[in-house]
Parts: C-alpha cells; structure tokens; sequence
C-alpha cells in the first residue's frame, strides 16, 4: 500500500495574530515536527506540505483539495496532518495509516458541557471531541472533493467530507492530550508543558 501525506501549513493564524506553524518552538518551526516524522513514514514524493511546497487555499478545505490534487495518482492511503498539532508522534501517524477504515479519526471525550446557543443543553457522554490528524482512502476522498468543491469548501476536518458524500462513519481511536491544537498565543503555555512532559518520558 502506498501511503501519502498532506501538511497543513499554510494558515494566516488570525487567532494566533501571526503565522503559528512558523513559530519557532525549540530551536525549529512547529510545522517541521510533524514533517520530520512524516519524512520517516511517507516516500518524498508522496508527501505534501501545503503552505511551503506549493501554496495554500483560501479556506483549509481548499488547502486540503490543492494538497490531495498534488499527490501521485498511486496513492493509496492519505494522512492529514495539520501544523497546528505539532506533538503527534510517530506512532500515532502509522496507527492511522495501517488502519484498515476508510476514514479514522483520533478522538477525545468531552470534558466541558456543551450547549446550543438557543439554551438547550447536549449530553457529553454521547460526544467526541475530533481531532486530527485523520486518515483516508485517498481516491474517495479526493473524489468527494472533485465532485462537491463549493459543497465541502468550509469543513473543519476531511471524516465530515466523507460522511456527506459517501455516508461513511468514521472509526474513532481515543488517544491523549498531546494532540493539542494551538490555536492562541496562550496556547504555546500549554504546549510546553506537553513538550516537557514528553521529553522526560522519553528519558
């Protein structure tokens, strides 16, 4: 099977007030730590990264699409991985490409209560928070975005993609707080203790 990759690192980082995949964390820029693990699992010519290889979209979902249009045609399996979560580890990117489904998700429970902003209030126990990175069977998900381009051009993440075209569910794997997504600059607070907390667990 031959795997494929796409790296989101093109966001303008409204939120963040700048650049966020460029931020330099610990002597490299945020988005050459899911690159460097990438580089170890995905042959070069199979790895996408959208924002310094070829330039991004206006929305993620055309990132997305401009990233799935660049791969080979022989891809088989394709990983999205967004800069924005930088302490994926290498395990968990195989994880998802060796699994067997064609859409997967890593998830994690809720913690916060949920409520609609009319008052009405969602059971959490019933809800996943989802995460990225995510993985596909790359020609249906390519597909869906050839044939629905204005339909899917503001979704938060590809299992959505491939629910409304297909109505394929995606298989959940619960995983852990690394998979953080900085979206603030108070966000890097959090992320270093992550970091922190990874490297003595390496030691």
């Amino acid at each position: 099977m031959q795997y494929g990759a796409v790296l989101l690192a093109a966001g303008k980082g409204e939120r963040f007030k700048g650049a966020k995949q460029d931020l330099e964390f610990h002597g490299k820029a945020m988005w050459k730590y899911p690159y460097g693990l990438l580089q170890e699992i995905v042959d070069p010519k199979h790895l996408v990264v959208v924002g310094k290889d070829i330039p991004g979209g206006h929305t993620r979902s055309h990132s997305v699409r401009i990233g799935l249009n660049a791969l080979p045609e022989d891809t088989d399996r394709v990983i999205i991985v967004e800069a924005a979560r930088p302490m994926v580890t290498h395990g968990q990117l195989l994880q998802l490409l060796e699994d067997p489904h064609p859409s997967v998700s890593f998830v994690k429970p809720l913690v916060d209560t949920v409520v609609f902003r009319n008052g009405n209030y969602l059971n959490r126990d019933e809800l996943y928070d989802l995460l990225t990175p995510q993985a596909f069977d790359y020609r249906l998900l390519k597909s869906a975005y050839a044939q629905a381009e204005q339909r899917f051009e503001n979704m938060t993440d590809e299992t959505r993609v491939m629910f409304e075209a297909y109505g394929i569910q995606p298989f959940f794997i619960e995983t852990g707080s690394n998979l953080y997504k900085v979206t603030y600059p108070e966000d890097i607070t959090v992320l270093e203790f992550i970091y922190r907390t990874m490297e003595a667990e390496v030691r």
